[in-house]
């Protein structure tokens, strides 16, 4: 035993406790930092001194600096944040969907369609006067605007959702590029075999935010990178990104394709896993296609029902003509001829003066199994969709509020794991004070024997 070895074991103590202490800081400092992992400093006893009646020891050593989290369960924990974020997205396009269309007790176009039969129902009582045909006119007018107008509300969201898939994946490559830069610093920063943590930590943060936008695999290497897989292709490789780009596929030639993701070289295409990217192809090609597919439905059974009727029908000017032209919500319209000579709405298929059986067939057409075949009135067919509507949103919501409970349970599992507790930060602080003092005083004491001995000498 020398003195010289007592020395440099409390010069040991000292590091050892002043790197906990550092370490104790540095957490509290980023206490409330986002994606922060708290740390610990791992310490051990240094090799013993083999002497002839035992083992020494000679004092203990800083083995590393762990970063305090869980892989597994930040991996599950961002598969189901990825889900969370899908079906929020998909909410939220339902959400517009359904201010487009209204509830069955405040919807624009289903008072449209109301007043258009009412119309119809005045015309049905003799005498038929011009003024009741110009309102079966204006109302018809009206009624072929809102579908015009809902259908154009239902492009613009299309193109809306389009657009913010773009911007998504604009935003995906760029998340992408800062993971490589970041495996990049890793491996420089590990180049010495110290945990670069932060870095770690600041990768970690950035994946998290790759996974609202679509799942991805993140698999690490021996070298401390991690390679990005999105449906199966690897799009990150240690430095390298392989960027995607959004397609379209123009389908029939409008030009109005929906959009697809393709990685650019080679022109692959990715399967993008669940992720607010997906939400957006889901919200677009179910939800706003679905609601669409049944508009056109509800209008081309307008179109048909009434211009089946009204062709039927004769005035003194002639025989009746077409009530609507189009085929869609789209393109829906009154006849410019009934636009131009309202005298041209049929009432009655005889045309004689208190015949009105055309005007009353058409009021029935707004009234639910009204026609021989027992077919739904064109009222109840429109509230029918907006009561669709309706059970979709709600089960999108209960869908959403089941998911977030299940994000929230995991992230307070991994809070538990990685999240700092000031409380044990701050009786860590007085721990490694105390033993920081301990050492000190122990290197102060060989300090006085040195003293002691160069007294005697």
């Amino acid at each position: 035993m020398s003195l010289n070895s007592i020395m440099r074991i409390g010069l040991s103590g000292m590091f050892s406790a002043g790197t906990s202490l550092q370490t104790t800081g540095h957490n509290i400092a980023n206490a409330g930092a986002a994606g922060y992992s708290r740390q610990r400093t791992l310490t051990g006893a240094q090799r013993g001194q083999s002497l002839t009646y035992g083992v020494l020891g000679t004092g203990t050593m800083v083995l590393d600096v762990r970063r305090m989290t869980d892989e597994f369960l930040t991996g599950r924990l961002r598969a189901q944040d990825a889900r969370l974020s899908q079906f929020d997205t998909v909410d939220l396009a339902l959400g517009d969907v359904e201010a487009i269309f209204g509830s069955v007790e405040n919807n624009h176009l289903g008072t449209a369609m109301s007043e258009f039969f009412n119309a119809w129902s005045s015309l049905a009582t003799p005498p038929v006067t011009l003024t009741l045909q110009e309102n079966v006119a204006d109302t018809a007018g009206r009624l072929a605007d809102d579908f015009r107008d809902m259908s154009t509300s239902l492009d613009e969201l299309s193109q809306d959702l389009d657009s913010r898939l773009e911007n998504g994946v604009d935003r995906l490559n760029a998340l992408l590029t800062n993971v490589a830069d970041l495996n990049r610093l890793i491996v420089l920063s590990e180049s010495s075999a110290a945990s670069a943590n932060d870095l770690r930590d600041q990768r970690s943060v950035v994946l998290d935010e790759i996974a609202l936008l679509t799942q991805a695999e993140a698999i690490e290497r021996d070298d401390g990178t991690v390679d990005v897989l999105i449906g199966g292709r690897t799009v990150v490789t240690r430095e390298h990104v392989q960027a995607l780009t959004v397609s379209r596929d123009e389908g029939d030639g409008t030009g109005a394709g929906a959009a697809r993701v393709s990685t650019v070289a080679g022109g692959y295409a990715v399967v993008l896993g669940e992720g607010s990217l997906q939400g957006l192809i889901e919200a677009r090609d179910k939800q706003v296609l679905h609601a669409r597919a049944r508009l056109d439905e509800v209008a081309a059974a307008l179109i048909a029902r009434v211009n089946a009727l009204h062709s039927q029908g004769r005035t003194p000017d002639g025989s009746g003509v077409l009530f609507f032209t189009g085929d869609s919500a789209a393109n829906i319209a009154l006849n410019p001829a009934l636009a131009d000579d309202p005298t041209r709405v049929a009432a009655s298929r005889s045309g004689l003066e208190g015949d009105t059986d055309i005007a009353r067939e058409m009021a029935a057409l707004g009234q639910s199994g009204a026609s021989a075949a027992g077919e739904q009135g064109l009222t109840e067919m429109f509230n029918s969709l907006v009561l669709d509507l309706a059970s979709r949103s709600a089960a999108s919501g209960d869908r959403l509020s089941s998911q977030s409970q299940l994000v929230e349970s995991l992230g307070t599992r991994l809070d538990s794991i990685r999240g700092v507790s000031l409380d044990e930060e701050a009786a860590n602080l007085a721990l490694f004070q105390n033993a920081y003092e301990a050492n000190a005083k122990v290197i102060a004491m060989v300090q006085d024997m040195f003293d002691t001995i160069l007294t005697m000498v």
